[in-house]
C-alpha cells in the first residue's frame, strides 16, 4: 500500500527538497572551517573520487510541487575538503528570484567496511538525512537513504548527480511515495556549472 502525505507535508517536503537537489546537497556563510585551512586540503585516497565535486557551483532547477506545478530555483554551493582531507563538506543555500528560500550542510565520508561513500544531510527546515553509494558509474553517481522529516518520519531518497562536462553535472532529486513500481517521484531536477 503506497504511503500518502498531506499537501501540506509534501509541500514542505517539496521545498526542503530543494537543498537535495544538490546533494545535493549547508549554511553558506558558515565561517567555521573545521580544520581546513582556506587553500583547503586534500582528500584521502578514499575520497579521491569525490575531486570532481570540488569547488564552487551555480545551479539552476526546478522542484515538482504537490499539484504538478514546477517551482524555479537557483543554488550556490560550495564543495571542499575538511578534517585533514577525511571529509568532504558541501554547503549549499537555494533562491527564488535572489530571495534565499533553503539551506543545506552535506559531510560526506568513507566507510570502509561497507565500502560506501556516505552522505550525511542537515538542513534549514529541520530535516536530516543519511545516504550511501558505492561510487562512481561511469559519470554517474547515485545515493540511496532517507530523509527524515522533523516528526521523525522518513521517506525513502535518492540522489542521481551526473558528470555532464569537465565543469558541469545534473541532479535528479526522487522519493519513493510507496512499494508499488512508479510510485517514485522525481522532486527536483537542477544544473549546475563551476
Amino acid at each position: 500500500m503506497p504511503m500518502r502525505i498531506s499537501s501540506t507535508t509534501a509541500a514542505v517536503t517539496g521545498v526542503a527538497l530543494l537543498a537535495a537537489a544538490v546533494l545535493s546537497p549547508a549554511v553558506a556563510q558558515a565561517t567555521e572551517s573545521f580544520g581546513s585551512s582556506a587553500q583547503g586540503v586534500a582528500p584521502t585516497s578514499a575520497l579521491q573520487p569525490l575531486k570532481k565535486l570540488k569547488g564552487k557551483w551555480t545551479c539552476t532547477g526546478a522542484t515538482t510541487l504537490p499539484d504538478g506545478s514546477q517551482l524555479a530555483f537557483d543554488t550556490q554551493s560550495t564543495a571542499k575538503f575538511i578534517l585533514d582531507g577525511n571529509f568532504m563538506r558541501w554547503q549549499e543555500t537555494n533562491t527564488i528570484d535572489g530571495t534565499p528560500i533553503a539551506s543545506a550542510e552535506y559531510i560526506w565520508g568513507w566507510d570502509a567496511q561497507q565500502g560506501l561513500f556516505t552522505a550525511d544531510r542537515f538542513d534549514s527546515s529541520g530535516q536530516r538525512g543519511a545516504q550511501t553509494t558505492p561510487g562512481w558509474v561511469d559519470d554517474t553517481l547515485t545515493s540511496t537513504g532517507v530523509l527524515i522529516q522533523p516528526d521523525g518520519t522518513s521517506l525513502p531518497l535518492t540522489t542521481t548527480i551526473t558528470k555532464t562536462a569537465r565543469d558541469a553535472f545534473t541532479v535528479q532529486a526522487t522519493i519513493s511515495l510507496g512499494a508499488e513500481p512508479g510510485a517514485a517521484s522525481v522532486l527536483s531536477e537542477s544544473s549546475c556549472v563551476r
